[in-house]
């Protein structure tokens, strides 16, 4: 595929772009010298942020501090597609890892929260461009089960939740838009689109005004312990805590405690100009996101001034966690996202597109998130939003705020505490496996796109990280 013609080379983040635009929000200089606080957050993303605000919500006196390597949202949380989405398209997985009880109960605690981000939008005046009108998945090709599959509807039906996901016919699916390539598929009422960024740094504005102390451009060099607390050491100062949690997405594979909790992938998006009136000619008139069935699938939306923003259809490889240009800067990515939207809506030949950007993303073994108490019992961690943080993260703040003051409720207690479901392999072993599985699927929907078999070794390679997922609900099932 040329690089040459559709996507720009990567670089502005469109979303930080606007958003800092909007509202640039009051400095929060670097931590100098040295600092105290009640609680320590390492990672101003979304994680990071909804932690602190439940903090002091649950505890007004509370004294939170949090330590930000670049700026609030300049992560994965700034940077990825917008989706406010629940997960009942993995709820079989969910269910099969943790049973069906508590996997039901954590994909409901999600699913809540879709219209818990909105409300909390509201409440605090942030224009953060959400719609909670839904989100569209949709098969694309014969081959496709789609982004919601038969087994998830069917066990939706049996516990009485049908509701939750309404199977579609390729003409239902057009009407939301006129895609040639739409078959078929499903809808989704608990999904939103937001401007992921506006949202970050609407959580900066609040959390100051709620007297959390944010240090950005201060990176972590190092955490030790102080008699019976913490010691987080940064090139400007030190910062002692009594509680530490630690929200600093991929960047934590570095840190030895996480070294096989997950892998780290990026993900590329490109933009479109403005283009209202050609939305209007395929019939997009509303917010509704748009999820396509392949296995490395495109996710794509509008923006409120009339843009489309599609990602997806490949992904690159760090090696060792090693967040570096790749993460944010992969030409042959972007050109993937950028002439995937084409090949959807053909009408669209010949709009431009403005931006094109990556994020990192700590993807685990088993797709969910987990959340640890390290000893000797005053650091917690939250990691591995697998690229659904958007939601994940919401429920996450109230996790983590629940371990940070000790208190045994609904939130500590959720499935995803503890260390986490499978391990991924140890490098070198695992830069190529990855790269490999994800060259599998790209190329296999490739293969299938033109009419051609996917392969044995195509359909073996790929198929692992899910096989393996499987692998460890099954062993799940057996244990409980």
């Amino acid at each position: 595929m040329s690089r040459a013609g559709l996507a720009p080379p990567p670089g502005r983040c469109f979303w930080l772009e606007e958003a800092l635009a909007h509202d640039p929000g009051e400095p929060c200089p670097p931590l100098r010298g040295r600092v105290e606080a009640d609680v320590a957050i390492v990672g101003g993303g979304f994680a990071g942020m909804w932690t602190a605000l439940e903090l002091r919500a649950r505890e007004p006196g509370l004294g939170v501090a949090v330590l930000e390597a670049g700026i609030v949202g300049g992560g994965a949380s700034g940077r990825n597609g917008g989706f406010v989405s629940s997960s009942w398209h993995d709820l079989p997985a969910i269910c099969g890892l943790f049973g069906r009880d508590e996997g039901l109960r954590y994909a409901m605690a999600l699913a809540q929260e879709v219209t818990g981000i909105g409300r909390w939008c509201a409440e605090h005046g942030l224009d953060a461009w959400f719609h909670h009108e839904g989100v569209l998945g949709v098969r694309t090709g014969p081959w496709q089960e789609g982004f919601v599959g038969d087994e998830a509807i069917e066990l939706l039906r049996a516990l009485g939740l049908a509701d939750r996901v309404r199977p579609l016919s390729g003409e239902e699916c057009r009407r939301y838009a006129d895609s040639p390539r739409f078959l078929g598929g499903a809808f989704v009422p608990d999904g939103a689109t937001v401007q992921p960024a506006r949202l970050a740094r609407g959580l900066r504005r609040v959390a100051l005004a709620q007297g959390v102390r944010i240090f950005e451009g201060t990176r972590v060099r190092g955490l030790e312990r102080d008699g019976g607390r913490a010691l987080l050491r940064t090139d400007g100062g030190t910062l002692r805590a009594e509680r530490v949690v630690l929200a600093h997405g991929s960047w934590a594979a570095a840190w030895r405690p996480f070294r096989r909790s997950f892998a780290v992938i990026a993900d590329h998006m490109v933009v479109t100009e403005p283009i209202p009136d050609r939305l209007a000619e395929i019939g997009w008139t509303s917010h509704v996101g748009i999820a396509d069935g392949r296995d490395l699938l495109y996710y794509l939306r509008r923006t409120d001034d009339g843009r489309i923003a599609i990602g997806g259809g490949s992904a690159s490889v760090l090696f060792d966690g090693r967040i570096g240009r790749r993460a944010t800067a992969d030409a042959r990515v972007a050109e993937v996202s950028a002439r995937g939207l084409l090949r959807l809506f053909p009408q669209l030949e010949g709009m431009r597109f403005t931006h094109a950007w990556g994020g990192p993303i700590d993807h685990t073994a088993s797709f969910l998130p987990f959340f640890r108490t390290l000893p000797p019992g005053n650091v917690h961690a939250g990691l591995g939003f697998s690229g659904h943080g958007l939601v994940q993260t919401r429920v996450g703040g109230r996790i983590l705020a629940s371990l940070v003051l000790g208190a045994k409720d609904e939130w500590s207690s959720m499935p995803v505490v503890g260390r986490g479901i499978g391990a991924v392999p140890p490098e070198p072993l695992r830069y190529p496996l990855v790269r490999a599985a994800v060259w599998a699927l790209a190329s296999g929907d490739r293969r299938e796109e033109r009419g051609r078999p996917r392969g044995l070794i195509r359909r073996l390679v790929g198929g692992a990280p899910i096989a393996y997922r499987d692998r460890l609900a099954r062993r799940g099932a057996v244990a409980r």
